[in-house]
């Protein structure tokens, strides 16, 4: 085992710092890491609530956290305490429960199956759409939540959860409420309290159990397979021959996961590209030239599919590629130390929070200059090859990176090019310069996303 070297901790924000300095304290937390990246450099060290917290904030130092480094951390304190409400699913659980479960969801997200979710997330955006109402505002976050939930609902469980929409939004928005009682001593005694925001979650998560076990109830009785992710769960048997199938918990813990996270997410980030193209008129232009052009690939009997249409839209995919960049949902990576050991020649003891932030790390003007400047063709191939590998990684890195990785890249990239094929996007007034953020258990617009949308 590699000998600890040293107790010198890197420098770092400190208490005395924040009260001398205000303006500090009125940081929000991703503008706080994005600031202790940029006045302290690549490793950061401070204290939170008694925890030694330690901030990477170079590409190289991903690798060696997330991957090297891997089998020697827990999950972030949040993920640990967010069992509250998913349970033991994907984004919670430990090795070797992740690793066990990861391999019976992953079929549901191999690529042949994902392209041909495609058709799905067509057919929703084309709905979506025609309810619009040329040259009215209207709120695209909201537009974007109530899209994402239905594409995961009937692609992955083959469940139309259109008239619960409401319920699942409003649950994932005092889901967000929990990050603060992460960091709080004794969170499973203040989730006893049957009122305020922790009194919303408790009522929320009672309205999805039932959701979820309602699901599960009926597909199990019914006992047809109807070739989607839930059937899989519930077909699946221990690859090790120990305990046969899940059980009813294991299953909902995985649907209420995937369910919450799978749309969340990419919401938010097609919020943000939609902003963004509201925003740029001259990328929006080039965008509807590619979508238009490989929309009308092929012939009246011979339509291009989903993975065709995906497969020739490199321009979207760079836009998409460049707004996950500035606009990170997930905005930051954490672990916990399991235990003490040595990090370029540091100690790194036990129990410590490892950060490490996509927002800072994807706005570094080392790696992207003018990082605040919106320009998709940082996404060409030869600009990549002149970057390190993890200075962009928004879907995380390691063992762990997002199982819908290659879902949220398609759905992302057919919902933009369906949207500016048929519809300019903009503001009915001035265009705004800044989109205000929540940065929480994911980053998402702080207010309404009002744009305007004109029929081509």
């Amino acid at each position: 085992m590699t000998q600890i070297a040293s107790t010198h901790y890197p420098p770092g924000p400190t208490y005395r710092d924040r009260l001398r300095n205000p303006g500090l304290l009125r940081l929000s937390t991703h503008e706080f890491l994005e600031r202790n990246a940029m006045t302290f450099g690549d490793l950061v060290h401070y204290k939170a609530f008694g925890r030694h917290v330690f901030q990477f904030n170079h590409p190289d130092m991903v690798q060696e956290v997330l991957v090297r480094d891997a089998a020697m951390q827990h999950r972030g304190i949040v993920m640990q305490r967010a069992k509250f409400v998913l349970g033991e699913g994907l984004l919670t659980s430990e090795e070797p429960v992740h690793m066990r479960q990861r391999r019976l969801v992953q079929p549901g997200f191999h690529r042949q199956r994902i392209a041909a979710y495609g058709e799905t997330m067509l057919q929703f955006a084309d709905e979506m759409t025609a309810r619009w109402h040329s040259g009215e505002s209207f709120d695209i976050h909201r537009s974007m939540l109530e899209l994402t939930l239905r594409i995961t609902g009937k692609c992955l469980f083959d469940s139309d959860v259109e008239s619960e929409v409401k319920t699942i939004s409003d649950s994932v928005t005092a889901f967000m409420g929990f990050l603060p009682l992460a960091f709080l001593p004794y969170p499973h005694l203040l989730l006893k309290i049957p009122f305020g925001f922790i009194g919303r979650i408790q009522k929320s998560q009672k309205k999805l159990d039932s959701l979820i076990y309602t699901m599960i109830a009926d597909r199990r009785s019914s006992g047809i397979d109807h070739g989607d992710l839930l059937s899989m769960l519930l077909a699946s048997q221990d690859a090790e021959g120990a305990t046969g199938g899940m059980t009813a918990q294991q299953v909902r813990d995985e649907c209420l996961t995937l369910l919450l996270a799978g749309h969340e997410t990419t919401a938010n980030g097609l919020s943000f590209i939609f902003f963004l193209m509201a925003q740029h008129a001259d990328v929006q232009e080039k965008v509807f030239a590619e979508a238009s052009s490989v929309f009308g690939m092929g012939h009246a009997d011979s339509r291009p599919t989903a993975a065709d249409i995906y497969e020739h839209l490199p321009y979207c995919q760079r836009v998409v590629s460049e707004a996950l960049r500035l606009y990170p949902p997930v905005w930051v990576t954490a672990r916990t130390a399991a235990v003490a050991y040595a990090y370029r020649g540091l100690e790194i003891p036990a129990g410590s929070l490892l950060l490490v932030p996509q927002i800072a790390i994807h706005r570094d003007p080392r790696w992207y200059p003018e990082p605040m400047h919106f320009n998709p063709d940082r996404f060409l191939p030869q600009a990549i090859a002149a970057r390190p590998r993890h200075a962009f990684f928004p879907f995380g890195a390691g063992a762990r990176i997002c199982i819908g990785e290659n879902f949220a890249w398609m759905e992302a990239v057919l919902v933009l090019a369906t949207v500016i094929r048929n519809w300019r996007l903009g503001f009915n007034g001035p265009v705004p310069t800044e989109l205000p953020l929540s940065a929480q258990i994911s980053l998402r617009p702080r207010d309404p996303v009002v744009i305007s949308a004109t029929k081509r």
